[in-house]
């Protein structure tokens, strides 16, 4: 009898270990990191100024994500802006308005920063900014380089279909905690999951275990899941964020679609598929369709501005083929 208790148990305890092991995918690890409580809040008032204390950098950065936590009641407006000092010179830089995440990127280095939110309610209910999470790193001069170089867009008049795509609704993703910032996508970066594996995948439930870690954990804290897309083991592409809005899935984030292959590509562990490829080079090609992105020149791995893995060996090997195949989809003349 003690036997069997003892099995029963150890089954019960893996199954909730595997019930609740963060769906975290392959995030970056920060050279910088802070999830801060403030406290500020607007109650029965109708106007509410606050400014942050300085938050000095400590190793200096070059790119900074900055994802706050508001709670509002209707009508309210909250508006929130970041200033930057500069390491070399002391300046500080003028502030900047930002919605719900802030993505400072430059080529000098950053000691500090620094908020100011404005609340007005004429309503006079309750507003709250509870607090803010930061992550930074300081990305090398390649890739530095690579990021702030002038694009040149596709030239061809060839066009792709729009593959299938699982909507927000469909998934049942959350609402993001606040209003996304537009941008340019003018290049693709590839990643992996990592966890969950190809055999930890569960549809629609795995996507939205992603989006609640990216959301909630306090290792990020991001206002909404941060790919724009994700594609299952099973060939299903989901809907992120809309790819017309910065993410959140490799710093500077500005400029680039994010594109998560459910799985760990690393040498010894998941195989790419039929069905994933499929669809990510039915993906790729109508991206690059639509945005007027060169296959042949801004595709690339997470690796590529970061010292993780990600994508893994195995979907980072294969890039010149998804290349060669996009290229071959809406080119007009030879690779």
């Amino acid at each position: 009898m003690r036997k069997t208790w003892k099995i029963s148990f150890a089954l019960l305890f893996c199954g909730l270990f595997f019930a609740t092991f963060p769906l975290q995918a392959d995030e970056d690890l920060a050279d910088y990191q802070i999830a801060k409580h403030l406290g500020y809040k607007v109650f029965e008032k109708s106007f509410g100024r606050f400014e942050t204390p300085v938050f000095l950098l400590e190793p200096k950065l070059n790119n900074l994500l900055i994802s706050l936590n508001v709670e509002k009641t209707m009508g309210s407006v909250v508006r929130s802006y970041a200033r930057f000092r500069y390491k070399k010179t002391g300046r500080w830089t003028r502030y900047k308005n930002f919605e719900g995440e802030c993505h400072f990127s430059d080529i000098s280095d950053i000691s500090a920063y620094q908020m100011l939110f404005v609340i007005l309610d004429f309503n006079k209910g309750k507003t709250l900014i509870e607090g803010f999470t930061a992550q930074g790193k300081k990305l090398s001069e390649e890739a530095m380089k690579a990021f702030v170089q002038n694009t040149i867009p596709l030239d061809s008049s060839k066009t792709w279909p729009k593959p299938s795509i699982l909507s927000r609704e469909e998934w049942k993703a959350r609402p993001p905690k606040g209003e996304y910032t537009l941008h340019d996508p003018r290049k693709i970066i590839l990643h992996h999951s990592y966890v969950p594996t190809q055999s930890q995948y569960s549809g629609a439930s795995t996507i939205r275990g992603i989006q609640n870690y990216h959301m909630d954990n306090q290792a990020t804290g991001w206002m909404d899941i941060g790919y724009h897309f994700l594609i299952g083991p099973d060939g299903t592409i989901f809907r992120g964020r809309p790819e017309a809005v910065i993410g959140s899935h490799c710093l500077p984030n500005s400029t680039m679609i994010g594109i998560c292959l459910i799985g760990n590509y690393d040498p010894n562990a998941d195989k790419l598929n039929e069905k994933i490829e499929r669809s990510l080079i039915n993906l790729l090609s109508w991206l690059s369709s639509t945005y007027h992105i060169d296959p042949r020149l801004y595709y690339y791995g997470h690796r590529n501005f970061s010292p993780k893995s990600c994508p893994g060996d195995i979907a980072y090997d294969r890039l010149p083929f998804y290349r060669e195949e996009v290229w071959r989809n809406i080119g007009e003349t030879g690779y």
